[in-house]
């Protein structure tokens, strides 16, 4: 049984999933493996040896207390309040609830969000409307490639703000919402709309010449963008993009998990004449 655990629990080592998913399978297949071990346990009794059978016994019900634990982390929003694992790992060499409590007092003040540059130049603010925007798999792909060049550039740094995992743990153990590496977003440096086969097509990248497709718009404020484009001029105001790889509570420590980025887009509009 335990052989068939461990190559299940092999296998999936090579299958790049999300890695809650992951813990979640994890989590069931601890929980089938526990229940063979109750089986032997039990076995163990009824065939008069009782002092393995306790033994076995007593590690069944640490191994149930452990799961309830993963079920309540992995499958539900809540937190356990019977949760030992700080006490666990304390004695086991972990930081003290002091140590962290100073580290988090050391990057007060950094927990700031990415910087918002106009790129596209300074609109008033009733003359915009928020934009929805749609990306293909081959759009995904090229806002990833301007991610890792703003990266290079150091003009945006995935580090989730500089907060400590002590401090993500305590955001989105308050907020219920993982914690962005890239943080609320970040403004890409150009950007512009092209009208192509009848799409008002977003380009942008860290310059004009190394400019890729990131996303069409589908939606202007209410409005659908055909009509949209029929009745206004429409100007692109801003391009951000958001998402992407981020950090969730697990039991003792963040786990960080990848996502796909979005566009966020603001468009300036005025009337036709």
């Amino acid at each position: 049984m335990f052989s068939i655990l461990d190559m299940i629990n092999h296998a999936l080592g090579y299958v790049n999933v999300n890695v809650k998913i992951k813990n979640q399978i994890y989590t069931l297949l601890g929980a089938a493996g526990n229940c063979y071990l109750g089986y032997v346990a039990i076995r163990l009794m009824q065939n008069g040896s009782w002092l393995r059978g306790i033994i076995y016994m007593l590690v069944f019900l640490v191994i149930i207390y452990f799961l309830v634990l993963n079920i309540i982390y992995y499958f539900t929003n809540r937190q356990a309040k019977f949760d030992l694992s700080p006490k666990i790992e304390k004695l086991l060499g972990g930081k003290p609830k002091e140590a962290i409590e100073a580290e988090n007092q050391s990057r007060v003040g950094q927990n700031q969000n990415q910087p918002y540059i106009p790129a596209n130049g300074i609109f008033n603010g009733q003359e915009l409307l928020p934009a929805a925007v749609k990306t293909s798999y081959a759009e995904q792909h090229n806002i990833h490639q301007i991610v890792d060049q703003l990266q290079a550039a150091n003009i945006v740094r995935l580090n989730y703000g500089g907060m400590s995992d002590a401090a993500i743990m305590t955001q989105v153990r308050a907020t219920g919402e993982p914690v962005k590496a890239i943080g609320q977003g970040i403004q890409i440096p150009y950007s512009q709309l092209k009208l192509e086969n009848h799409k008002l097509v977003i380009y942008a990248g860290i310059n004009q010449i190394d400019q890729l497709p990131v996303g069409h718009i589908t939606r202007v404020g209410l409005t659908d963008v055909h009509d949209a484009h029929e009745d206004y001029k429409l100007y692109l105001a801003s391009t951000l993009v958001t998402g992407g790889m981020e950090k969730i509570a697990g039991r003792t420590s963040t786990i960080e998990q990848p996502g796909d980025y979005q566009i966020s887009a603001q468009v300036a509009f005025e009337n036709r004449v």
